[in-house]
């Protein structure tokens, strides 16, 4: 307010700050971004009879942010912890594939450290019984009025997730068991194909989407492949690809091939203009568009050609999206550089993992302890962000298939009338085959305090 206002200098002549000035106009398609969401921690019922043993991680579980959205646009949330979720206009349904229409709640939940994922229950085993290494995990869920919410079919949304040091082979799995109890194994998702709306996709524009200069521009990035220059092979390749409204390549596909790694080539030229493409405009609006781009290779080099670019009809193809340690992934979604970035098609628990195979035999033993309702053992490994929980049996918490020789801690808490009690215990996998466990009493913060010390 005070640049805003005449400013008498020595001279005494009046200076007027002129501070409101916009460089270059707003992008009106730009993503509304929520960067505060709102803390909701575990709400203890006051009429209701003192916690019991089976309500433990009620209390120590970890609060969820809350966002409130507008589902018909594109919005990205900001979580305290450096999460971020996008979500493109009008991908959240109900269970009738309808399309959310009023305000939409988004929850989001950060667990990623060690002390989060024990407090919250949470453990890294896959389905089918490989130990993971996990780089986080995060709670994602979407409601409207009371009704939860899902993605729609054929869609997904991106979501990047923070990292300290970068780890090779990275990917994105969902929790699987109920929607309101934490996820006991984990599934990896497999490549996603995302089906652009045909509804939503135009044949021609005022302005049709332009890339560069033009077509010389796309021919620069072309390189012949080596068998196709072998067999001495020519033509031409057509390729099927949508220009979105930023510019981005979706369901790139060909149409007509040649082989010999030239619709290979094609489709990795796609990839790599995506997002530097001037998008289509109608009516002064950036629009989806189907295009079709001709490209010819010749076996003497350098005479590659590129046609004209041209409208196709609209056809809904299909854009397969790899994990991001892909250089088409890491193109097309342009994550930050301190951040994995993944497209997921599930709402609930994610976990950025991969699968940990340390050198050792399969072992099994037994955590010695009274097996109670209000009682939960887990392993957590040194080397690695693996947490495995105890099976609980008649003579106590059993583990089986972890490898040998490795530095673990027995994390066990418990709660008994109203009270925490927490044992820690470390040892070496293979080297006994029961391991006592010690419970002693504590307070939450005690408990949290000494589980952020792994």
């Amino acid at each position: 307010m005070r640049d805003s206002l005449p400013e008498t200098p020595p001279t005494g002549q009046a200076v007027r700050r002129s501070w409101h000035q916009l460089a270059r106009r707003t992008d009106p398609k730009a993503p509304l971004v929520y960067r505060r969401g709102t803390l909701r921690p575990f709400a203890t019922d006051t009429t209701a009879p003192p916690p019991t043993e089976a309500r433990l991680h009620d209390l120590t579980l970890k609060a969820s942010e809350y966002f409130q959205i507008d589902p018909t646009q594109p919005a990205e949330v900001h979580g305290r912890e450096g999460t971020i979720v996008h979500i493109p206009a009008r991908v959240l349904v109900d269970a009738r594939q309808r399309p959310a229409a009023g305000p939409v709640w988004i929850e989001l939940k950060e667990c990623y450290s060690v002390a989060d994922m024990l407090l919250s229950n949470l453990s890294t085993v896959a389905a089918g019984g490989d130990l993971l290494d996990s780089g986080g995990m995060v709670l994602v869920r979407a409601s409207t009025r009371g009704q939860p919410l899902q993605v729609a079919a054929g869609q997904a949304f991106q979501l990047e997730m923070p990292f300290v040091r970068r780890q090779k082979g990275m990917r994105l799995a969902y929790g699987s068991g109920h929607r309101l109890r934490q996820p006991t194994q984990w599934v990896a998702l497999g490549p996603i194909t995302i089906q652009p709306r045909a509804d939503l996709i135009a044949t021609q524009a005022t302005q049709m989407p332009s890339y560069g200069n033009g077509p010389a521009d796309i021919n620069r990035l072309i390189r012949y492949p080596a068998a196709a220059l072998a067999h001495k092979t020519e033509g031409l390749v057509y390729a099927s690809f949508v220009v979105d409204e930023r510019g981005q390549v979706l369901a790139p596909s060909i149409l007509r091939g040649l082989g010999d790694g030239c619709d290979e080539e094609v489709l990795r030229v796609l990839q790599q203009t995506s997002g530097h493409w001037a998008p289509a405009q109608q009516g002064g609006q950036f629009v989806k568009v189907k295009m079709m781009l001709p490209i010819r290779f010749s076996f003497q080099p350098g005479q590659m050609t590129a046609d004209t670019v041209r409208p196709a009809p609209t056809v809904a193809e299909a854009l397969p999206v790899t994990d991001d340690d892909s250089p088409e992934a890491t193109k097309a979604l342009a994550p930050s550089a301190s951040h994995y970035a993944f497209q997921s098609n599930k709402l609930g628990w994610l976990n950025c993992e991969r699968r940990w195979q340390p050198a050792g035999a399969p072992v099994g033993f037994l955590a010695s302890a009274q097996v109670e309702p209000g009682t939960s053992v887990h392993l957590v490994f040194r080397e690695s962000t693996t947490i495995v929980a105890g099976q609980p049996q008649a003579d106590g918490y059993h583990f089986a298939g972890v490898p040998a020789n490795q530095r673990v801690v027995l994390v066990g808490v418990q709660y008994r009338n109203g009270t925490p009690y927490l044992a820690l215990h470390e040892t070496t996998t293979g080297q006994r085959e029961a391991e006592p466990l010690d419970f002693q009493e504590t307070t939450l913060a005690e408990l949290e305090k000494a589980l952020e010390q792994l």
